[in-house]
């Protein structure tokens, strides 16, 4: 089943999101915090089921509910709720929800709902007036059972003969331009098709054993044929896999899910089953983290399209192993994520949000990988008025230093030989760039956090102190008097 998910907690949104993508018939295709945004989200997408939350800003789950019966779209929907709100999961029942989750979220009532709403979407799919679209998206979305019976049943909506022997295609476009009138005009003879809501996906089946196609080959060249010549699949990729039997329509539909990125990288726009590429793991260097990190603490947005661009170049025509290039990626977003957090703690919130690396695991092409990175690194680049002032790199490398180590005792040497420089070098670059010395800027940014536990907790001024990496009471004193020109228990009473 193709997943959304809309809830405003980002823990609980992203926790579900993984728990409900370790289900390998299960995709969850968006998340999103609010109940417009949700709207918005499913409008677009036509998701098979949607999480929700009762309680969000700007339009809550009720309404959103609501709003989905309204315009009629068709899909099945999941109430989040706490004890509090039993009632109004009640209400949600009413406006078409088929279930209801109790916070906090288990996962055995998560498995029980997704089996009782699979057993509605095949109750659907299998109906009598069901057509063969309906039936490909029953099986390759898990949602109908692989049983002898509803095979029999497919096969009877496909008009399939004793014996026959199958040709799964499968297209996917970036853009979502499949369209599906297009396709239907341009491809005869086929026994099923079934294209996406988001217009992004294409699955069609070929009987070669009494169609005009009797082998791959002839499909497979009746395929490239049309590729350059129907507009809407100029963009397009695809598999091509032999069936015996509709009972493997589901295995190789989740199979070619991986095959796209093999042939975008080999170079070919038509991956057939069975092609023996001989692989080699990508070699992940540290080198690379380096070098992105210099471009994002230099604010260089041009460097970065040319690294990105260059970076992903390199992967096509190359028999690197798709896993070991996806990892690669999934790495340089968590690194950028944790640099981020160091040293803009704002943005690193922001990106934690993306989440980058699940988006990474679900994107079918390199292309689709590649801008999942770019879009991290966008919101490093984005709001420069956010940001701190300061563009030297060596500079932005020792607050971020000591960010992570204020609450000890940490020297202008300790520093230095973290950036493997001098500490005459460093006094100078904290001279010029920060008019200020070394120990000037590190007690400054302790008696910022000393305000904090002031004004925001009940700890005594000496385990104020402490927490904030100052040994000697007095000192503290001393040096907050000096900073904010009242002594801390005047501040506090203040």
């Amino acid at each position: 089943m193709n997943i959304v998910i809309v809830e405003d907690e980002i823990k609980i949104r992203n926790g579900l999101s993984r728990l409900l993508s370790s289900y390998g018939e299960h995709e969850v295709i968006a998340k999103a915090k609010n109940g417009r945004e949700g709207l918005e989200t499913i409008e677009s997408l036509h998701p098979d089921l949607v999480f929700t939350d009762i309680k969000m800003p700007e339009m809550d789950g009720l309404q959103m509910l609501e709003e989905i019966k309204n315009r009629q779209i068709k899909c099945h929907s999941v109430i989040l709720t706490g004890y509090a709100e039993f009632d109004y999961a009640k209400r949600a029942i009413t406006c078409g929800a088929d279930d209801y989750l109790l916070k906090p979220i288990t996962v055995d009532a998560v498995d029980g709902v997704l089996k009782s709403i699979s057993a509605k979407i095949s109750a659907e799919a299998t109906r009598i007036d069901a057509d063969p679209a309906s039936y490909i998206r029953a099986i390759v979305s898990g949602a109908l059972e692989n049983n002898d019976e509803n095979i029999g049943k497919a096969e009877r909506i496909f008009e399939l003969s004793k014996g026959y022997e199958l040709c799964f295609l499968r297209g996917y476009s970036t853009s979502g331009c499949l369209d599906k009138t297009t396709v239907m005009e341009k491809f005869k003879e086929y026994k099923g098709l079934y294209v996406s809501e988001d217009n992004k996906d294409l699955f069609m089946l070929y009987d070669k054993s009494t169609g005009k196609y009797s082998s791959d080959e002839e499909i497979v060249a009746m395929l490239d044929r049309r590729i350059d010549v129907v507009d809407c699949l100029k963009d397009s990729v695809w598999y091509v896999a032999s069936l015996s039997s509709l009972k493997e329509l589901k295995d190789i539909a989740l199979q070619s899910d991986k095959k796209f990125l093999d042939g975008e990288m080999a170079g070919t726009r038509i991956v057939e089953d069975g092609n023996n590429i001989v692989y080699t793991d990508y070699k992940y260097s540290k080198d690379t983290e380096k070098e992105i990190e210099k471009i994002l603490v230099n604010n260089d947005e041009e460097g970065w399209q040319k690294w990105s661009d260059g970076f992903a170049k390199g992967f096509i025509g190359k028999a690197y192993d798709p896993y070991s290039v996806r990892s690669a990626y999934q790495s340089l977003a968590g690194f950028i994520l944790q640099l981020a957090i160091k040293i803009w703690p704002d943005k690193g919130r922001q990106i934690r949000e993306l989440d980058t690396v699940e988006k990474i695991s679900r994107a079918k092409l390199l292309s689709e990988i590649k801008e999942c990175l770019d879009e991290s690194a966008a919101v490093v680049f984005a709001g420069e008025a956010t940001r701190d002032d300061i563009h030297n790199y060596t500079i932005l490398k020792a607050i971020a230093y000591i960010r992570e180590n204020y609450a000890n005792k940490i020297s202008q040497e300790e520093v230095a030989n973290y950036l493997s420089i001098t500490p005459e070098y460093l006094s100078t670059l904290f001279h010029r760039e920060m008019n200020k010395n070394f120990s000037s800027f590190v007690n400054e940014f302790r008696v910022s956090h000393a305000k904090r536990l002031l004004t925001g907790s009940n700890l005594k001024i000496y385990e104020i102190a402490e927490q904030v990496g100052f040994t000697d009471t007095k000192y503290f004193n001393r040096v907050f008097k000096d900073i904010e020109g009242v002594s801390p228990k005047e501040f506090r009473e203040r």
